[in-house]
């Protein structure tokens, strides 16, 4: 009897295991939160942590559904050294992630005033390679630019939100 029960209690604890797995895949994959780790080739210390916070909110009305507001902030942190021999994967991790982002085909591409003596209506949206240069072009811009703090570690905010215009990344140094 005893023996039975401990069989069952380890099936069960095997099942509130992989309960709990399933559980915290999803909650990342649904709140579109995650955390990246890169490790450089010359020190093992020299992690760098990339956190992606996003929101966007749908407008439902009469049967039909929208996109509304979004904005996505990636922070990258780590070693200014780290920062520097990683720049190629910081830049294709936060470009893949970014492409796998529901809001991708709606971000507004720059509006120049010939745009609007144009006779038919152009398309307001950006396109997958400009996204991806503007990415590429923030990042690089602030991995230079923390090579030029007076500190060891940095980070690095990027938010990417509507309207490509506005997309900026900003270089912080951190104490430590």
């Amino acid at each position: 009897m005893i023996k039975n029960l401990l069989s069952i209690f380890v099936i069960l604890a095997g099942l509130s295991i992989l309960t709990l797995s399933s559980i915290s895949i999803i909650g990342v994959t649904e709140s579109y939160s995650e955390t990246t780790q890169t490790q450089t080739k010359s020190q093992s210390s020299n992690t760098i942590h990339i956190t992606k916070d996003a929101s966007n909110s749908y407008v439902l009305s009469s049967g039909s559904s929208q996109i509304g507001t979004f904005d996505t902030t990636y922070t990258i942190a780590g070693s200014v050294t780290a920062l520097k021999e990683s720049n190629v994967l910081i830049t294709s991790t936060i470009i893949k992630d970014f492409d796998k982002s529901p809001v991708i085909g709606y971000v507004i591409a720059h509006k120049s005033k010939s745009d609007s003596k144009l006779p038919t209506l152009a398309n307001p949206f950006a396109d997958k390679g400009i996204i991806n240069e503007k990415i590429k072009s923030e990042i690089q811009s602030s991995i230079a630019s923390s090579q030029k703090l007076k500190t060891t570690q940095a980070e690095i905010k990027c938010n990417f939100g509507m309207e490509i215009n506005d997309w900026k990344c900003s270089t912080h140094g951190l104490l430590g």
